[in-house]
């Protein structure tokens, strides 16, 4: 090689190592970042209703909520118990509490709105109520 095509060498070569290198050091280092960093918001199921309606469960932390979604905004349906809470239930729970009937709801809203029937009715689903005193879990007739 000629001393011209040495430099010419020596010139290009770091140049096309900061081409290349600097885009691909930058692209190991956002994925490294990333792997470190736990996520503390994860939308745990999600339900659309037609073309801009959805439902989802949103873990935050500990804590998990009832979300509902349209073209109007994003609202909270309801504040849900933690997975943990759950788990033990039902390994304590038994056919005869779930047999246990439970009075609707009262509330004073009204369901106007084009949209807000299906929102109304999941949050009535989602309410925790305790139970009627004087009725028996098995046979479903008052004591």
């Amino acid at each position: 090689m000629s001393s011209s095509g040495i430099d010419t060498l020596t010139r290009v070569l770091p140049a096309l190592l900061l081409v290349i290198g600097a885009p691909a050091a930058l692209l190991w280092w956002n994925r490294s970042g990333k792997s470190k960093q736990t996520r503390t918001l994860r939308i745990t199921d999600r339900a659309g209703f037609g073309k801009s309606a959805w439902v989802a469960i949103v873990e935050v932390d500990a804590q998990r909520f009832l979300v509902g979604a349209g073209e109007q905004g994003v609202n909270l349906i309801s504040l849900l118990e933690p997975v943990a809470v759950l788990e033990s239930r039902a390994e304590s729970s038994s056919v005869e509490t779930a047999l246990v009937p439970r009075p609707a709801p009262v509330t004073n809203e009204t369901n106007e709105g084009p949209r807000n029937g299906l929102v109304r009715r999941l949050q009535l689903m989602t309410v925790r109520t305790s139970t009627r005193p004087g009725w028996s879990s098995v046979s479903g007739q008052q004591r």
